[in-house]
């Protein structure tokens, strides 16, 4: 390096600490293998560390798995006496203060974390065990202490046994509560009157609360006998996964990351339990051993043998860089060499251009390569001939004013003539060339460039053909626009200059062509109207919008718009317009101006007008008569209403006079065979007081009371298997309520009131049900049904009173979904009118005749509503009728 070459002196401490900074970072390898070692020995130490730290944690879980199981165990002793003591209530209905003293007594003195028992039937504290020491509780109304009342309110509303705690004890220190509600057997009246919960368990009789010493409670389950372990007690969350607050012990073990954590079970509530180790233990230093000093060193090793394959390797690279600079300085000179050789060559060849050289005498000596693939006229063709000799050319070319330049040795340039490919079509070529002469001054020929000009002259002769083609486009053009009278059409520039201004424009504005072309369109309209939608585009576009923009706008964005607008006429008057404004583009997709069409819609708009005038007092007209026929369908429903009503009590009334019937003749027999008994057990009496007794008289009397209890006992057994069926029947249609039970019983049921109606019509009921399966439904509105169907088929089918008339009752299985029911008689049936209005409201053949026309309308709204299924009619005249419903075996849930 020369002296010029040297840096300044102020740069050579920079650049070497550049070239030392580089070196270093030439032993990254090395740098790279220790950092590996010590992570690795690093990672070695973690595993060690979580290995011992999983083992601990596992002995923790086993240990607290044994706590737990203690705990849940006192627990449930600790909480027992509740089962006996609701057990015992539910069984009597109550319980006496003997009782309650006799079965707490033992319980407190086993179980030593018991405080006291209390007993509170209708939420009053009228039993305490042990009373002394808690007299303050006895009688006490728990609804007048809010916190206490609901804890009861929560456990009543649960219907099971809620656990409270910690809770500051009246005796001092802290304690933890159980409250049980208790809930009576449900009947019949009592299960009608709850509410809830209350309703599901049977009627609310009270609440017991057992009341336990929190610390005994814990020193029974064992939890401070574990000194080596900090044990505490939490709340968890309805979720039974967070928790929430802590009931004894540490309470900083719900954040502690070392600390398990395990569920308890509690008569009552879920608790977690939760333990940690009692003293921190030096396990990390453990963990350091053998393993974690043999990888460092193991590091160590192996940095040192890759810092020294890093000097050896640059050693090397040293010794290549200076062979590779030798290398490199010869390759350089011979590819200049070669680079001088062929650079005339590459650029003939890479040029558009061609190019081409003629000798003294006008003869072709060379042309390059491109000239063929230009013009598709091979090279022999032209090599040793003039060029207006070669047989390739084209006639049309006068060649007399280029032939006398170049033997005047004259430059030339931009000469075209055209000459036939080898595929026979025209290529047309513009050449130039310049003479060029020796060393002495002699013509030695020409030399210059050719270029093939066939595309751009036949693009000017599409252009030439185009512009002819167009111009009678435009003719065409404007004959249609003269020829729509009816539309105004009217052109303008991008600056809103008009340059077209139709015969239709003419006749509907009045001006003509010569007087708009130049001017802006915005003369046409009214100026408020303009200003007014200017304002409502600036509003929406967030920026001003005015002038000529107001018009264009939106077709400038989106193509087109199409708006009223009202046109002004040169004599003053307004048109109402329905005016489209287009975008129009160039042949490049640029914007070039914009096209406004008219057409004149004052006469529709006019009619459009009156229209809505009309509309306007139709809505009202239809307004009035709809508030009539709203009152009309009032009036409708009530009446429907009272009809239903009037239905329900007259089926009512036939149901009590059924089991009147029905019930008369049981008790009439009761009633002729107790006087008979009464009269001889007077006659056997005067017997006994005369003392005329005797054996057989004494046996007679004996058969004869034991005949008459027996015509009795049936008797009454009939009465009570009718009054049994008809409360079953009236409490089902009157609560309507779901339960599960079997159709067998709910046709049973039905027929056993309807029997009597149907015996004096001489009608015969055939039943064939091949269902096991119950059914969770609503047993009432069923039997509504069968009611229904039954005494229509009675009152309708059988009017003439045939005999053999019958009735049959099928029910058979689909699937394990669903069932078929099917009421058929063999009646008159019905008409296609009737049969196609069977299900209407209010439609009967008997009007006037006790017919309501709403028992199948009632049928159909049962069986597609709150029974969920579906219902059809098949019927002929004189074939009878049949009626099949598709149900479910489980009913839908309805919301009440």
């Amino acid at each position: 390096m020369s002296q010029s070459q040297l840096p300044p002196p102020a740069d050579r401490p920079e650049s070497s600490r550049i070239a030392l900074i580089r070196r270093g970072l030439a032993y990254w390898p090395a740098l790279l293998a220790a950092l590996g070692g010590l992570g690795l020995s690093f990672v070695l130490l973690w595993a060690r560390q979580t290995q011992q730290l999983a083992n601990e944690q596992a002995q923790l879980n086993s240990e607290l798995s044994a706590i737990r199981t203690r705990l849940e165990a006192v627990a449930q002793a600790t909480f027992s006496p509740t089962v006996g003591l609701e057990a015992m209530i539910q069984l009597d209905g109550g319980i006496s203060n003997a009782r309650f003293e006799a079965l707490n007594r033992r319980v407190v003195k086993l179980l030593p974390q018991v405080r006291s028992i209390v007993a509170a039937p209708d939420d009053v504290a009228h039993y305490v065990y042990p009373l002394q020491g808690n007299e303050a509780v006895l009688n006490l109304r728990y609804r007048e202490v809010p916190l206490q009342y609901a804890q009861i309110q929560q456990a009543r509303a649960l219907g099971q046994p809620l656990l409270v705690g910690p809770v500051k004890l009246v005796q001092g220190g802290q304690g933890i509560i159980q409250r049980t509600p208790v809930f009576l057997p449900a009947t019949g009246s009592s299960a009608d009157a709850g509410t809830g919960s209350d309703q599901s368990a049977g009627r609310y009789w009270g609440v017991i609360s057992v009341v336990a010493d929190l610390d005994l409670f814990m020193r029974a389950a064992g939890l401070n006998d574990h000194a080596s372990l900090r044990l505490a007690v939490f709340q968890l969350q309805a979720d039974r996964l967070t928790i929430r607050a802590p009931i004894w012990g540490d309470p900083a073990l719900a954040t502690m990351p070392t600390a398990v954590h395990q569920s308890v079970q509690l008569p009552g509530a879920t608790w977690s339990i939760s333990a940690a180790p009692g003293a921190t233990q030096d396990w990390r230093a453990k963990a350091y051993g053998l393993e974690f000093f043999a990888s460092l060193l193991g590091s160590a090793a192996l940095s040192g043998v890759a810092a020294l394959a890093v000097y050896r390797r640059r050693m090397l690279l040293q010794q290549n860089r200076m062979l590779a600079q030798q290398i490199e300085q010869s390759l350089r000179t011979q590819t200049d060499l070669e680079a001088a050789q062929s650079r005339f060559k590459s650029l003939t060849e890479l040029s558009a251009d061609w190019v081409w050289e003629q000798d003294e005498n006008f003869l072709f000596t060379f042309t390059s390569r491109s000239t063929e693939e230009a013009t598709q006229v091979g090279s022999p063709q032209l090599l040793g001939l003039k060029r207006w000799e070669s047989p390739a050319l084209a006639p049309g070319t006068d060649w007399s004013g280029h032939i006398a330049s170049v033997e005047r040795h004259q430059p030339f340039r931009n000469f075209e003539y055209a000459q036939y490919a080898e595929d026979g079509t025209l290529r047309y070529v513009s050449i130039s060339g310049r003479a060029f002469f020796d060393a002495q001054g002699r013509f030695k020929g020409y030399r210059g460039t050719g270029r093939n000009i066939t595309e751009s002259k036949l693009a000017e002769r599409e252009l030439r053909e185009s512009k002819a083609a167009l111009t009678l486009a435009l003719d065409r053009l404007q004959a249609v626009l003269n020829a729509a009278q009816e539309f105004s059409i009217i052109a303008t520039d991008l600056e809103g200059r008009v340059s077209l201004f139709n015969r239709g424009a003419e006749h509907m504005l009045g001006y003509t062509q010569a007087e708009m072309v130049g001017l802006s369109p915005a003369r046409l309209h009214l100026a408020s109207e303009v200003m007014a939608r200017g304002a409502e585009l600036s509003a929406s576009l967030g920026r001003p919008i005015q002038g000529f923009d107001v018009f264009v706008e939106v077709a400038r964005s989106s193509g087109s718009e199409t708006r009223v607008w009202t046109y002004v006429r040169q004599d003053g008057s307004h048109l109402e317009v329905s005016l489209t404004v287009s975008l129009v583009r160039s042949q490049t997709g640029e914007p070039s101006g914009f096209l406004g069409i008219a057409r004149d819609i004052t006469a529709q708009r006019q009619a459009q007008r009156q229209l809505a005038d009309l509309n306007a007092e139709l809505e009202s007209r239809v307004e009035s008569r709809t508030a009539e026929l709203k009152q009309a369908q009032a009036v409708l429903s009530q009446a429907k209403e009272e009809l239903l009503r009037s239905e329900k009590m007259a089926a009512l009334g036939s149901l009590v006079a059924g089991i009147a019937h029905e019930l008369n003749t049981p008790l009439g027999n009761c009633l002729t065979t107790a006087s008979t008994l009464e009269e001889l057990t007077a006659q056997i009496r005067r017997s006994f007081e005369h003392g005329q007794m005797r054996r057989s008289v004494l046996e007679a009397y004996l058969n004869d009371a034991q005949t008459a209890s027996s015509i009795m006992l049936r008797s009454m057994a009939t009465a009570n298997e009718l009054v049994a069926h008809f409360k079953q029947i009236s409490v089902d249609q009157t609560s309507a309520q779901r339960r599960r039970f079997s159709l067998q019983s709910v046709v049973e049921d039905v027929l056993s009131l309807l029997r009597t109606q149907l015996r004096k019509a001489g009608v015969e009921v055939k039943v064939e049900l091949s269902l096991t399966q119950e059914l969770d439904s609503f047993p009432g509105p069923l039997g509504q049904v069968l009611t229904n169907l039954i005494l229509n088929a009675n009152l309708h089918a059988f009017e003439a009173r045939p005999s053999g008339a019958c009735i049959h009752i099928r029910a058979v299985a689909v699937d394990e979904r669903s069932f078929t029911l099917t009421v058929e008689d063999n009646g008159c049936g019905m008409r296609a009118e009737v049969q196609r209005r069977a299900f209407d409201p209010f439609f009967t053949t008997k009007m006037g005749s006790g017919g309501t026309g709403l028992g199948l309308n009632i049928v159909y709204n049962i069986v597609t509503g709150i029974l969920g299924g579906q219902i059809e009619l098949h019927s002929e005249p004189g074939m009878g009728s049949r009626f099949v419903l598709r149900l479910p075996f489980v009913a839908p849930f309805v919301a009440p």
